[in-house]
C-alpha cells in the first residue's frame, strides 16, 4: 500500500501522537480562565488535586494478548501502524481528488494514544453508536509554561469530558460538541468556537488545520465508529 512512498518522507502522525493534545489541554485551560473569572475559581472549581480514572490501553512493548478463544488481539503498536496506513491512504486520496470514506474504532485512536508516550495514558475515547466521548486527565505539570508556575497550578489535573454527535455531513466548521464537563461541573458547549481567554485563535481552527492537514471535508460517528471522507472534487 505505501511501496509509492518516499523513504525519506515522514508519515502522518497526527494530532495526539504529535503531543498537541497537550498544546489543546493549554488552550482550553486558557479558556477556562477566561470564563471562571478568579484563579481561585478555576484552581478549586475546575482543577483538580488527583487525576481522573483513564482507561488504558496496553502498553505498546508488551505482546500480543492471546484471547480465551486463541486470538491474538493487536497492541497499539500494530494498531496504530495500521492506521497509519489508513491515514496515507486517505491523504493520497485527497491529493488525487477522489471520494474515499476511512473509518477508526475507539481502540484505533486509543492505540494512537497509547503508541506515542507524550499522551500515554491522559486521554482515552469511546464511542456507543453514535455518540463519541473524549476523556482526558493532564496533569499540569506537562505543561512547561510560565503560565503554570506564574498561577500556581503545577499541582493540579484537568479532567474533563466531551461528548460528539456528528451526523452525516458533519464537517470540520459544524462540528458540534453536545456536553463539557470539566472536573464534573458543565462547560459551555461552545468550547471549540471560543479563544484564548476570550481572544486569538479558537480551537475550531485547529481542528480545521488537522483535518485540511488529511484531506478531510467531512465525516460522521456511526455504528460505534468515526469515518472521515476525502472529497471527489
Amino acid at each position: 500500500m505505501n511501496a509509492g512512498v518516499e523513504p525519506q518522507q515522514k508519515r502522518g502522525m497526527g494530532c495526539f501522537t504529535k503531543g498537541c493534545l497537550i498544546f489543546i489541554v493549554l488552550a482550553i485551560l486558557l479558556v477556562v480562565i477566561g470564563i471562571g473569572g478568579s484563579l481561585w475559581s478555576v484552581r478549586h472549581v475546575y482543577l483538580s488535586d488527583k487525576p481522573a480514572p483513564i482507561p488504558q490501553a496496553p502498553a505498546p512493548s508488551e505482546p500480543g494478548v492471546v484471547t480465551p478463544g486463541g486470538t491474538s488481539v493487536p497492541m497499539p503498536s500494530e494498531t496504530s501502524a495500521a492506521v497509519h496506513e489508513r491515514l496515507d491512504t486517505m491523504k493520497k486520496a485527497a491529493r488525487a481528488h477522489e471520494r474515499t470514506g476511512v473509518e477508526f474504532t475507539a481502540a484505533d485512536i486509543n492505540a494512537l494514544i497509547a503508541a506515542n508516550k507524550k499522551s500515554r495514558g491522559m486521554a482515552s475515547v469511546g464511542i456507543d453508536g453514535n455518540v463519541a466521548q473524549v476523556l482526558v486527565s493532564i496533569p499540569l505539570e506537562r505543561l512547561h509554561v510560565p503560565l503554570r508556575d506564574a498561577f500556581g497550578l503545577g499541582d493540579r489535573y484537568l479532567n474533563g469530558t466531551v461528548t460528539i454527535v456528528a451526523p452525516a455531513g458533519t464537517n470540520p466548521s459544524n462540528v458540534q460538541v453536545s456536553e463539557v464537563k470539566i472536573n464534573g461541573h458543565s462547560f459551555p458547549t461552545d468550547l471549540l468556537d471560543r479563544g484564548f481567554l476570550g481572544v486569538g485563535p479558537s480551537l475550531r481552527s485547529y481542528v480545521i488545520k488537522y483535518a485540511n492537514q488529511y484531506g478531510v471535508t467531512d465525516g460522521e460517528i456511526r455504528d460505534g465508529k468515526v469515518i472521515l471522507y476525502t472529497s471527489g472534487h
